[in-house]
């Protein structure tokens, strides 16, 4: 794969941080590899195994939802469906279980992404941010 293709830990710490707390985004980003980055992130939570059934794909669905995206119209049917549809999960017929891919056409993903804590990712992000806003708030006398 191309540079284009390639997701550095770096990068992808940089998009994932931005697009769960600091685009302001209220939609499923629109960009292609924002949209891998976020399904990752979603397919590291749901974790190894399978296959699951789909109380369990729900439920860790709704885990990562609601302790990590906070995107306001990202719900876990819609990342079901989406993960399903870019291949990262594959469905029973029946449609009793799933089991997980590695995506139709994902891009190359640095291997130390899969071992990233999201929530302490996003816990410094929100720190940071803090910190940058006290730091201003002193300077200009507030």
């Amino acid at each position: 794969m191309n540079d284009k293709t390639y997701i550095s830990k770096d990068l992808f710490i940089k998009r994932f941080t931005t697009l769960c707390i600091k685009s302001g985004s209220s939609e499923f980003p629109k960009v292609e590899r924002d949209q891998h980055i976020l399904l990752k992130s979603a397919m590291i939570r749901i974790g190894p195994g399978g296959p699951f059934s789909e109380k369990e794909i729900n439920d860790r669905l709704e885990s990562w939802v609601t302790e990590i995206c906070q995107i306001p119209n990202v719900d876990r049917a819609m990342m079901r469906r989406r993960l399903v549809d870019t291949g990262y999960l594959k469905r029973a017929t029946d449609g009793s279980s799933y089991e997980i891919t590695t995506g139709l056409q994902t891009p190359l993903f640095d291997d130390e992404i899969d071992q990233l804590d999201f929530l302490e990712i996003l816990n410094a992000a929100r720190e940071e941010i803090a910190r940058r806003k006290r730091e201003y708030l002193e300077k200009s006398g507030k």
